[in-house]
């Protein structure tokens, strides 16, 4: 006779296969009706309700790294009102999934991204992702986005900035990059 641990077993791991298998869907073409965040986007698939999707495997510039307004205007100018296929990588419920999202030229938006240097791939999230691989590498090559030693020095200032007070916004943007100060932060990286 079998062992029901054994049984109980087998029972565990079909269900954990079975939730499992939901979390990648096949390709669904929509259209972007609103961007909701840096990394979030509305989607609507045609069935009347607008579905959340996140950009898997990318994690956009943070607030510091003053790139939003850089960042939404390529929303404005490639994404919002086109239609677009999306790749679902996990699927959290019917409203809500992290995907990989592609122009209907075949153009993988999360890696333009990345290429720009509005985002960092994540490696734990999208690893085997070649696509991400190499526009990380370009961006950080040509020193794009936040990859440029200035946004980073503006980043670690405007961090500092904060725990002062009286600075405002435009005060911080307009600081200026000392030359040796960034000569010194790259010798200490490189360590």
């Amino acid at each position: 006779m079998i062992p029901i641990l054994i049984v109980v077993g087998f029972v565990i791991l079909a269900m954990y296969f079975l939730l499992n298998k939901n979390s990648e869907e096949d390709e669904r073409e929509g259209v972007v009706r609103d961007v909701l965040s840096k990394d979030a986007l509305s989607v609507d698939f045609g069935d009347g309700r607008s579905v959340v999707v996140k950009l898997h495997g990318i994690g956009l510039a943070s607030d510091s790294e003053m790139l939003d307004e850089k960042i939404y205007s390529f929303f404005d100018e490639n994404v919002r009102g086109q239609r677009i296929t999306v790749k679902p990588r996990v699927v959290q419920s019917a409203e809500l999934m992290s995907a990989e999202l592609y122009s209907m030229g075949g153009e993988y938006i999360n890696a333009i991204l990345v290429r720009h240097g509005f985002a960092r791939w994540i490696v734990s999230e999208a690893p085997g992702d070649a696509a991400l691989t190499e526009a990380q590498e370009k961006a950080k090559m040509e020193m794009l986005g936040v990859w440029n030693p200035a946004v980073r020095q503006l980043a670690e200032d405007k961090m500092k900035a904060e725990s002062k007070e009286g600075m405002s916004d435009d005060e911080i943007a307009n600081l200026s990059v000392d030359p040796s100060e960034e000569e010194e932060a790259n010798k200490r990286n490189e360590a």
